[in-house]
């Protein structure tokens, strides 16, 4: 099932402060992320890593690498520090998680 914008921001919400958010996060922290959202997708885009068309429509596959990216962009607004070397690492899994596999498969002979 498709993860969505809010999922996002509660992944990226608990890996910042190192738990599971309660029942509701605040209405600035939704906002804040929300932009981090956005940011980070539109450099993922930009760069090449792979396409996102709609967060509100995150596959699965993408959910925990994508919220780590997010947390990491975010983390000196929620008093952490951000680290670029885990970024770049984060958008080479991203890049590894989505790439093409190659369609080897047995080869088809034709006896003539």
């Amino acid at each position: 099932m498709p993860k969505t914008r809010a999922d996002i921001q509660a992944k990226a919400l608990a890996i910042l402060i190192g738990g599971e958010v309660g029942s509701s996060m605040s209405d600035e922290d939704a906002t804040t992320l929300d932009g981090y959202i956005d940011a980070e997708v539109a450099e993922i885009n930009a760069d090449g890593a792979t396409y996102i068309a709609d967060p509100d429509d995150l596959d699965d596959s993408l959910f925990i690498t994508f919220s780590k990216l997010v947390a990491n962009a975010a983390a000196e607004e929620f008093g952490a520090k951000s680290d670029e070397g885990a970024a770049l690492q984060l958008r080479n899994r991203i890049r590894v998680l989505t790439r093409q596999t190659p369609g080897y498969g047995p080869q088809i002979v034709d006896y003539f």
